[in-house]
Order: C-alpha cells, then structure tokens, then sequence
C-alpha cells in the first residue's frame, strides 16, 4: 500500500500573466511608474479577493527576502529584484502573487500535501479578477504571451514537490526522469529550475505549456505524481527489507543527532532529517510527517536569522536551529 502522505510535500500551481502594452519585467529598469502600475494593478485584485501583506524587495531586508525564497514563497528571481519586484502574500489561502518577477506578475498558490486541484481553484479565481481588470498580453494562436518562450500558452505550471530518498538511493530515478519526460514533465530541485534537488526533494512540473488546456496540465502531472509514488514506495520497501537492522540503526542514529545535538549546521540537518523523515515513512519512528515538512522549511539559514531577529554568525545560527529541532521533535 502507498504511503502518498510520506511522500507527496506540497503542490504548486503558478500562472505567468503579463499586462498588455507595458514591457516585460527586464525591460522596465528605470521605468519606476511601470513598475508601479503593474503593482496597482495586482493590490486591486487582491482587494477584492482575500486579505494580503505587500511587500516590496527594496524595502525588506536581505535576510527577510531570502527567507521567502526558502520557504518557497517567493523565487530567487524575485528575491534578487531589489529595483520594482514585490510579492503580495495572503494571509490565509497559500497565495502569493509575484510581481515584476520574469512577467509581470507570477501568480502562485502553494499547499502542503496534494492538492493541485484546490490550487487551482484559488489561483484560477485571482486570475479570472485579473482579467476582468486589466488587458492581459494575449495572442489568439499563441494564447498567453510571456517573457520565456516555454511558458506561452497557458502560461501555467503544475508542480509538486516529492520526498523520494529510495529512488535516489537505488539510483532509479534516472528511469524517472526518462519517464516523465516522456510525459511531457520534466524533473527540477527544490527551488524550481537551476536548482540541486536536496534532502530527496523533487519537483515534478508539466514542461508543455501550449496547445493544451489547463486542466489536461493538471491531469497529467496527476498521473504522473501517482505512478512514481508507487516507484518509490516498492522501493523502500525493498531496501528496508533487504537491510532492517541497517535502515533502523542508521535511521537512530540520525534521530539522536537531532534530539541531542547542541549546534548543526544546515548540511547535517539536511542529511539527517531525511534520514528520519524516511523512518517515519516506513514506521521506524513515531513521528509526524507533516511536522518533519515543516522543520525542514524552517531551518534554512535566513529562516534561521529571520526566526532569531536578525543576522548572527553562523555557530549562532547553528545553535539556534539544534534548539529549535529538538524543541520541534520533543512536542510530538
């Protein structure tokens, strides 16, 4: 039986838009009233949505940009546009709507666990606002017009963020990655594009954007999240089963590292928090999951500073994430 809680992280869907007549993000350096209409435009919508903090890059500290970017809130992308870029974040509904990012606005919605189609909902109704209020760039043939060529169309990504450690250990994901290719997906890190997958997280995302419909975007990446699933689960199965006392002796060992540590860094947390993560999953350890998640967004290094109030040289920032895992790990 598949455990899809232990596997499945969090899902993802974004949509490009971009406002008709006004240049492309890389084009408006300099043009500060652009920028600013653009930004107008998004707290309009917003507005008339849900509730939102707006936050201007330039007017966050670097610690607070780069913290959003680990926590997945934001892109590095947007992180680094410290001239127009800003992000409005809901309060309640796991929304945040990049502005002046590589388009105009990067509307996204994240949730833990797998919820593509509520995403959607959430993202499609800002979208629909969008469209009723603005002239969004549109081609009757290209469909939604975009700074990259490989978001025309519908200008959508459907992504969801996978914990697969048995995969990557019996080094069967190359088979994955030809898989999903296959599929018209395409396999990318933990930050999206450019990025290295860390502590066996993957994304997996439609690559096709045009000639499509959304909700076919949707139902593939669907189809595909479930049938690597069953990949891994055979094959953690397989490995515990080929070594227990290994897995559970390595998997303790990781636990008290965490539990009694008194400074980590965050490479070793890394390392070891999957390693409990994947001992939960095959019912080595009694620990929750969702927490485990959680930790891990937690514990980047601006998190850390952000969680600390403010910047702190590196053995502080390791102390105060050994505290802040052991505290974690205790509660449950």
């Amino acid at each position: 039986m598949v455990n899809y809680d232990s596997i499945i992280v969090s899902t993802r869907v974004r949509l490009a838009r971009n406002i008709k007549d006004i240049p492309f993000p890389s084009m408006l350096k300099g043009s500060p009233k652009s920028s600013e209409k653009v930004i107008n435009i998004v707290k309009s919508v917003c507005d008339s949505l849900f509730k939102y903090h707006l936050y201007k890059m330039n007017e966050i500290s670097d610690i607070d940009r780069i913290a959003m970017q680990e926590q997945h809130i934001i892109s590095p992308n947007l992180a680094s546009n410290t001239e127009n870029g800003a992000v409005c974040i809901g309060k309640d509904n796991g929304i945040s709507i990049m502005i002046n990012e590589e388009d105009h606005i990067r509307a996204q919605c994240l949730m833990h666990g797998f919820n593509l189609e509520e995403c959607y909902k959430y993202i499609n109704a800002f979208d629909d606002k969008l469209s009723e209020m603005a002239q969004i760039a549109f081609d009757e043939k290209l469909g939604y017009l975009t700074a990259c060529p490989t978001n025309l169309g519908t200008g959508m990504r459907a992504s969801v963020m996978l914990f697969l450690p048995a995969l990557t250990k019996t080094r069967e994901l190359a088979n994955i990655i030809n898989f999903v290719q296959q599929m018209g997906l395409t396999v990318r890190g933990v930050y999206g594009e450019g990025s290295n997958a860390t502590g066996y997280l993957y994304q997996i995302s439609n690559q096709i954007t045009i000639g499509v419909s959304e909700l076919d975007l949707l139902k593939n990446v669907a189809n595909a999240v479930m049938k690597i699933c069953e990949s891994e689960q055979k094959a953690r199965d397989k490995i515990y089963a080929a070594n227990k006392l290994a897995m559970e002796d390595s998997v303790s060992r990781s636990l008290g590292i965490l539990l009694y540590a008194r400074k980590i860094s965050s490479e070793e947390f890394i390392e070891h928090i999957a390693n409990v993560k994947l001992g939960t999953a095959l019912k080595i350890l009694d620990l929750s999951m969702p927490m485990l998640n959680h930790l891990t967004e937690l514990c980047g290094p601006a998190s850390m500073c952000h969680y600390g109030g403010g910047k702190m040289p590196a053995e502080k920032r390791d102390a105060l994430r050994a505290e802040l895992v052991r505290s974690k790990i205790q509660e449950r």
